[in-house]
């Protein structure tokens, strides 16, 4: 890969998306909570893999909670008898605190009804 030298003559440096994202994800605070005695922890957001926000984007938070948690974590969560209610209020915390709008967590708004015209 060639590139045009900059201003002071030396080739640009590339960026080095690896050493970038380490340095951010040393900046972010995980999503801490506890549930029946046990502490978990959830990465912050920007680390977040690209299946786990797959399945949030379909609205399908029971299968992201264990590629987020770890398959132990989330073992544990079922074992305590985590329910959808809770599932659904975790991840409405989670979204606020990570600054997310998370489908399928929290309140949806009511949808309006639609005026339909009468037949004669």
């Amino acid at each position: 890969m060639t590139g045009a030298a900059s201003a002071n003559g030396q080739p640009p440096a590339l960026f080095d998306l690896e050493a970038a994202a380490l340095a951010a994800e040393a900046e972010s605070t995980p999503f801490a909570f506890v549930y029946k005695g046990h502490d978990y922890a959830v990465p912050p957001a920007r680390v977040w893999p690209l299946s786990a926000l797959r399945q949030i984007a379909l609205g399908n938070l029971e299968a992201a909670l264990p590629v987020l948690l770890g398959p132990d974590a989330f073992d544990q969560l079922t074992l305590d008898g985590l329910t959808l209610g809770e599932l659904n209020l975790l991840f409405e915390q989670l979204g606020k605190q990570q600054g997310l709008d998370l489908p399928n967590s929290g309140p949806r708004a009511q949808r309006g009804s639609t005026r339909t015209s009468k037949r004669r």
